[in-house]
């Protein structure tokens, strides 16, 4: 499998919500960093990251690629994440992502967003001008 197709399956598993489901799909020694955030360093500790963010968001969440280039190992997407806020409503974040995929798993792993966004989209104001329109 060519590392764009083991992006989309990354990234079309996340709507099940189960980190071990993952594990596949992602190198021993994977790196995975939000920018502005520490990174997560070694398989054990993207899965309980992952896991962790799908417990701060119970009810819902999922990847949606809107573009995805890829050039040798490493892939590029835009994304909306789709995620539930306390207002009930589905909330849909603008994140790029970098991929990089070694062996046909993904060894590294960086999100680009914007974290005031998230929270004014939590906080339940209206950010509908916000956000690109797909």
């Amino acid at each position: 499998m060519g590392a764009k197709a083991v992006v989309q399956q990354f990234c079309d598993l996340m709507v099940e919500r189960n980190a071990e489901a993952l594990r596949p799909l992602l190198a021993d020694d994977v790196v995975y960093q939000n920018t502005g955030m520490a990174a997560a360093v070694g398989i054990e500790a993207v899965l309980e990251n992952i896991a962790a963010q799908f417990a701060m968001f119970p009810d819902s969440y999922e990847y949606r690629t809107v573009n995805a280039v890829a050039e040798g190992d490493v892939v590029m997407n835009e994304r909306v994440d789709m995620v539930k806020g306390p207002d009930g409503k589905l909330h849909g974040l603008p994140v790029m992502g970098t991929f990089i995929v070694r062996d046909g798993r993904i060894s590294r792993w960086t999100d680009y967003w914007d974290s005031g966004l998230i929270m004014k989209m939590m906080s339940g104001e209206d950010c509908s001008a916000l956000v690109p329109r797909y």
